[in-house]
């Protein structure tokens, strides 16, 4: 049996969207290639060179429409400085991967201080606290 009445339906609640992290963000896709192209002084045609020679991946719409996101952007600006220096593209390469090495390096090394300093939290708090099986004992 239908318990609706005729003419009216049911409506689903709108969902609040979740909170968008800055690193999420920075990596939506939102420009197409001519405001990129725009956006940082480079032809569409070398906007496409660049991604030809795998130096950056734009994200594709359902007609292969290109959309760039922040991420990529500064990646650009980066590779098209790199280029105005007379950095060819195999030479970008490796110092766009030297760059994000250098990221991950720099990650790791935070999270392992962010770990320490914990590990020192706990020692100090357990010289606070007495041991229940030191203090039977004395």
């Amino acid at each position: 049996m239908d318990t609706q009445k005729k003419g009216t339906s049911k409506k689903r609640r709108a969902r609040s969207p979740r909170p968008v992290s800055d690193v999420e963000q920075q990596r939506l896709p939102k420009y197409s290639i001519g405001v990129v192209s725009e956006m940082i002084g480079v032809s569409p045609q070398m906007l496409r060179r660049y991604e030809e020679a795998g130096l950056v991946e734009p994200m594709r719409q359902t007609g292969k429409n290109r959309l760039y996101s922040d991420q990529d952007v500064a990646t650009l600006e980066e590779i098209a400085e790199l280029a105005d220096q007379g950095v060819n593209a195999v030479g970008i390469h490796h110092i766009l991967q030297m760059h994000q090495q250098i990221h991950l390096l720099r990650q790791e090394v935070k999270e392992a201080r962010e770990g320490k300093e914990g590990n020192e939290d706990r020692s100090i708090l357990k010289k606070d606290v007495p041991d229940e099986h030191n203090e039977a004992h004395t």
